[in-house]
């Protein structure tokens, strides 16, 4: 789910405010915590959108960047009341609502959805959901860590907690 949405034109530079431990990014940007610790500043690098990943203690933030394009919009309003099963599942994820119920069978679509993009991004990490958040097993380090979650976020309804 994305936390903020930045326009910029090529080259330029924004600073925002921001709670994160670490930072990494995608796309045409250049993002870097500032030494004050409670900064970004993001640079435009190419034309597209990017995404600048914020990494807290117990969340992962996400500021999409639209680079001299428009972002895609977003897809039809779920006809799905709550998220029951694949098919509303694939809804809601094309167009993420601000309240979400979960049933099992939609939380399960999202855990498999979760885990395909783990393995297509040849993580040796296994992804588990509940209440609470994601809980990401078999990570060797912080890093491989932050880029899991960074290959999961796609699949998450909602805002990526971490269940530690």
């Amino acid at each position: 789910m994305i936390w903020l949405l930045l326009h910029l034109s090529l080259g330029a530079q924004s600073i925002q405010k921001v709670s994160a431990l670490a930072v990494d990014r995608d796309g045409p940007v250049r993002a870097e915590l500032l030494p004050s610790g409670n900064e970004v500043l993001i640079e435009a690098t190419g034309r597209g959108i990017g995404h600048v990943f914020l990494f807290d203690r117990h969340e992962l933030r996400v500021i999409e960047v639209a680079v001299d394009v428009e972002p895609p919009p977003p897809g039809p309003v779920p006809a799905c009341e709550t998220v029951k099963d694949a098919a509303c599942y694939e809804q809601f994820r094309r167009h993420p609502m601000p309240r979400m119920t979960f049933e099992l069978e939609g939380l399960q679509a999202e855990a498999r959805a979760a885990q395909k993009l783990l393995d297509d991004a040849g993580l040796k990490v296994t992804v588990g959901l509940s209440p609470w958040g994601v809980k990401l097993k078999g990570a060797k380090d912080e890093a491989e860590t932050r880029k899991a979650l960074v290959a999961i976020w796609p699949a998450i309804l909602g805002p990526l907690r971490f269940d530690e």
